[in-house]
């Protein structure tokens, strides 16, 4: 267990800001400056501008990419340890990724793609098996 001590200023960075309020700091700047901007245009400019940004953040929600890809071969491999486990018959999907989260730290998402990699590699027939 790590020893306690005080806080100390030098402790902070700006990795320890959240990005959530990060984020939120800079679309509010954007904000009034925007704002600002669409002030000095005639009001048919400025409305015509607002309307033209909601229809293209409209068409980014709608049409954007939905998910990333993760790419499985990049992530730690499982240990022997751990594909043993995956490979009992009564080790359910559940288990399987929270041993391999346990043992390399990985996220949700990348722990889950890993898992279906390995299962789904498993599920192949091997390339030359010629049985009908």
């Amino acid at each position: 267990m790590t020893e306690h001590r005080s806080f100390r200023i030098s402790d902070f960075s700006i990795r320890d800001i959240p990005w959530a309020v990060a984020a939120y700091v800079i679309l509010s700047l954007l904000s009034i400056g925007v704002g600002v901007f669409l002030e000095s245009l005639r009001e048919f400019w400025s409305g015509f501008l607002f309307g033209a940004g909601l229809v293209l953040m409209g068409a980014l929600f709608l049409f954007g990419p939905r998910t990333r890809r993760i790419d499985v071969a990049a992530l730690p491999q499982p240990s022997e340890k751990i594909r043993a486990k995956w490979d009992d018959p009564n080790c359910s999907l559940v288990e399987a990724v929270k041993a391999y989260r346990e043992d390399t730290g990985c996220g949700l998402a990348e722990a889950k793609a890993v898992v279906d990699s390995y299962r789904a590699s498993k599920q192949r027939p091997a390339k030359n098996d010629t049985t009908p």
